[in-house]
Formats: C-alpha cells, structure tokens, sequence
C-alpha cells in the first residue's frame, strides 16, 4: 500500500507498475538527485546551533525545499539578525559546498540516463540559475536535461505549481501528461499543484511528501523495468 495516497484523485501511478507511459519527465534537483538538500539543511541547523537556537519541527518541515529567499528569512527571524547578512552568511557557505563534490543520490544518474533515453526531460529547481546551472554540470548531466527551469524564470517558486507547468511547457507537454520526481513535501505540493503525476521519493528525515506513488529510492528496480518497458519518443 502506497501510504502517501491519502485523499488523493485517481493516478495511472495507483498500479506499480503502471500500465501508463508519459509523454516527458520533470525532475526536482536538491534532494532527489543530489545531496544538497540534506547538507543544505545540515548547514542551517548548524548556523541555527551557534546561535543557540534551534526551529521547531513543524517551521522545520515546511522550509524544507522552499525557496532561498523564504528559508533566510525564517532563519534569520530565529536569530534575530539582518536577513541580508543571514543570507549572505547561508548562500556563501552552500556555495562551498556545491563547489566541491556533488554526491548523486542511489540510482539518481542511472534513472535520468534511462529516461533520457525514452523521453525528454526537464530539472526544475527553486534553486537560483548561476546555482542550478553548477549542479547540472557538477553531476555531468546537462547533455541529459532538455530544459531547466530556476527560480528566476517563474512568478512563484515552489509549493506554487509555475514551476512544473513551466517544465512540462518547455518540453512540449501538458502538465497532466507528464512525471514529476520530488523529494520534499514543498515540492510535491507544487508538482500536485501543477497537475502532473507525481512519484516521490523522499530523502531527508521527516518529509512525508504526498504523492500517487511513494518510493525509498530512485533505484527502485520495479522503476527501472517500467522506465525500460516505453518506447522511444523524443
């Protein structure tokens, strides 16, 4: 039983696996394909302790996968600082980070190269563009991606559904017709928002993202023979 089904519409997704192929694939980034969501996460928890406080799970769990922007502003309210010196402090920091090696998540490259294969994919990411641009090359995937969307390109970044309209759009598709892979429950929210069909697989302790289907990674072998039974169509 998928036990992130709750109170959700029908999904050709509620059979695994599913009797259904889409048309192109939208993929989150952070924490799906790559570890910086958890050392995104670890570096504001870490900031937050030499401040001597800590956010309450709850706040926790819903800046998980929001926007920068967003994120700083709570922090910062935390720490009773200017939430320009925060940021400044937060982005400088995760820059090193995303500078040095990027760690791709269990079966995160083997399933983008698979898919790409089939049909064309796009990466959508409240990250920001010069930030999303270095992860893409970092992970060596950018030959892969047909279009990437950052958080400059949309009105509202993510839970809003811009995001993965805006993917699917690029790619020639209609939302409806198209997979989303997301790991955070923002995320899911927005790719849900969007009207796409939506397998999550989370990656961070306790997002429980809702979603038609639920898996423990991207190297789900059940995901790799559906990925293999479509056609090509690109």
């Amino acid at each position: 039983m998928n036990s992130s089904t709750s109170s959700l519409p029908a999904s050709p997704l509620d059979t695994w696996p599913p009797r259904w192929a889409p048309s192109a694939v939208v993929f989150d980034c952070d924490g799906l394909l790559v570890d910086t969501e958890g050392q995104w996460v670890q570096l504001q928890n870490e900031y937050l302790a030499a401040h001597g406080v800590t956010l309450h799970p709850t706040t926790r769990k819903e800046i998980t996968g929001r926007d920068a922007e967003t994120v700083v502003r709570t922090i910062a309210e935390a720490v009773d600082k200017d939430p320009l010196l925060v940021g400044e402090e937060l982005l400088a920091a995760h820059r090193k980070h995303v500078g040095e090696e990027l760690t791709p998540l269990p079966g995160a490259l083997e399933t983008l190269r698979a898919i790409a294969a089939k049909r064309p994919i796009a990466v959508a990411s409240n990250s920001a563009r010069e930030m999303l641009d270095a992860k893409l090359a970092g992970l060596e995937i950018t030959d892969l991606v047909d279009a990437s969307i950052a958080i400059e390109d949309v009105e509202h970044p993510k839970p809003a559904g811009d995001m993965y309209v805006a993917g699917a759009r690029a790619l020639g598709a209609e939302p409806a017709d198209c997979l989303a892979f997301e790991d955070s429950e923002t995320g899911a929210q927005a790719a849900l928002a969007a009207g796409t069909q939506l397998i999550a697989v989370p990656s961070i302790p306790g997002q429980e993202p809702r979603a038609p289907r639920r898996l423990e990674s991207l190297a789900d072998p059940v995901l790799a023979e559906w990925i293999a039974s479509w056609d090509v169509a690109r």
